[in-house]
């Protein structure tokens, strides 16, 4: 946590109100989410519940499993919800444009948690069916297979920094919204909403202490409350288990549907205010290129579904697999941290307090510095030095980026050298002044001028990865005099891709 960050919870403890973290909203919202709020049993691994979801406040479908541990009642349950999902995930595969490489669906879906369970929750459902056959003994109905690998597919894109198409609710507040309580106590979704918009008419305190007591308030799940399991949940599926006839039988399983119903509604109430409250916040101008990037992935799976060879997803990656994923995440993070600092004057200040950025005014300049470049060619070098108070951690070398420059300026650290209390760092201008021998007007900071600098995320050269078969036999599968210890079920993670 930086020292801004904790400053503001700690502002916000003082005045037990929420305070804004950022002036944008750096995550896009789409404007027909699929909202789901699933329920898992407590104790069961992989044992859905219930799960409610829609894409209206007031129209939504409520699912329930009257016994989790059966599992024809489990696989009926998943494939309710898949067609929910599916034909939601359809409806956005209407318009493409572009050719080739660049041919994309104009919008993806977008799917709403109450918190990062949540995205626990579907991973494992999602794990559960995608590896069922749709033939032969214990068949489940085709779209359970189909459903398994969109999740899988959502949740893996849910890892990724910046986008949109799977989120937890809790964390687009936390990231707005700074409050008095921990980050751990920020992932129960109605004390959150306490602090930032409580009802009106009643105190933050008494707001959280609502939202922290079961009866008043039931969790957001994936997991029920312990009360509510042993008094009211675990009696009616005893009763719906020993039903005797059809209509004692029918009469259990609407006393399951009403009880869930009961634990759910709330936090579909509260889910449905938390997004009202966030399409308030401005969307920061970066966020539509990130949505983009979003596109592509949707259109390319899709593609991948619609070859005919699709193949479920690996429960875990092989070494080079895991290599290109660890390397693909890091690049994104880089990139959506700087997106945000680029955006938002509030992130940036963060940045600087903790020396990952600086900002101050140009001392010295040299506007026609040139340099010879291949075939004699005269590059335009421009130097200038930005005095700055901010703690600086950055070095020679580091390629730098401006939000106070017109776009496509790069620039790259020369030299950091102390000056008394300040820091002076010189730069050298690289990119951004056009063609010309001499650059545009407006693409050389002048004397005087105050600007902030950031690292680049893009600098890094793109990692070569050796192939499967050139990796040693210890990261890659059974050694050449040895027998393999591979089980028959281990023996599936070879289906989908390598990465």
């Amino acid at each position: 946590m930086s020292m801004l960050s904790a400053l503001a919870r700690a502002e916000a403890m003082e005045a037990m109100e929420a305070v804004p973290l950022t002036a944008f909203r750096h995550r896009r919202l789409s404007d027909r989410p699929l909202v789901i709020v699933p329920l898992t049993m407590a104790g069961e691994a992989g044992a859905p519940l219930a799960a409610i979801a829609g894409t209206s406040r007031r129209s939504p479908t409520l699912l329930v499993v009257p016994q989790p541990r059966n599992r024809d009642h489990r696989f009926a349950f998943a494939a309710g919800l898949g067609q929910i999902v599916t034909q939601y995930i359809d409806s956005f595969r209407q318009d493409r444009r572009g050719e080739g490489a660049k041919s994309r669906y104009t919008d993806a879906p977008q799917i709403l948690l109450p918190n990062p369970g949540g995205i626990k929750a579907l991973a494992d459902l999602g794990r559960m069916c995608r590896f069922r056959s749709t033939s032969g003994p214990y068949a489940v109905p085709q779209v359970v297979p189909e459903f398994g690998r969109w999740l899988t597919f959502l949740v893996e894109q849910a890892e990724q920094a910046g986008t949109s198409v799977l989120l937890p609710v809790t964390g687009l507040l936390a990231e707005h919204w700074a409050t008095g309580q921990s980050s751990l106590e920020d992932q129960n979704l109605a004390s959150l909403m306490a602090w930032i918009a409580p009802p009106p008419g009643v105190g933050v305190e008494q707001a959280m202490a609502d939202a922290e007591n079961p009866d008043v308030c039931p969790p957001a799940g994936p997991a029920t409350s312990p009360q509510f399991d042993n008094r009211e949940l675990a009696p009616a599926i005893k009763r719906f288990d020993t039903a005797e006839d059809e209509q004692a039988l029918a009469a259990a399983e609407q006393e399951l549907r009403e009880l869930v119903a009961e634990q759910v509604h709330p936090t579909w109430r509260i889910v449905w205010d938390a997004v009202a409250l966030l399409r308030s916040v401005p969307q920061a101008p970066r966020a539509a290129r990130r949505f983009e990037d979003d596109c592509f992935a949707f259109t390319r799976f899709c593609d991948y579904q619609d070859s005919g060879a699709a193949l479920p997803q690996r429960k875990r990656d092989t070494a080079i697999g895991a290599a290109r994923r660890l390397s693909r995440l890091e690049r994104a993070l880089e990139s959506f941290e700087a997106d945000k600092a680029f955006d938002d004057p509030f992130v940036l200040a963060d940045r600087r307090s903790v020396g990952e950025a600086f900002a101050g005014p140009v001392t010295q300049a040299e506007p026609g510095r040139v340099q010879i470049g291949a075939g004699n060619r005269r590059l335009p070098r421009p130097l200038v030095a930005v005095r700055t108070e901010d703690p600086v951690r950055l070095t020679p070398g580091t390629r730098l980026i401006s939000p106070d420059m017109p776009a496509g300026h790069k620039a790259q650290i020369v030299s950091v050298q102390p000056e008394g209390e300040a820091t002076l760092i010189v730069v050298e201008v690289t990119g951004g002044m056009g063609r010309a021998r001499i650059p545009q007007a407006g693409s050389v900071p002048v004397l005087g001028q105050r600007l902030a600098y950031l690292p680049d995320p893009g600098w890094r050269p793109s990692p070569q990865w050796p192939a499967d078969e050139g990796t040693a036999w210890t990261h890659h599968g059974a050694g050449p005099d040895q027998e393999s210890t591979t089980s028959q079920d281990d023996a599936a993670e070879g289906w989908g891709h390598d990465d």
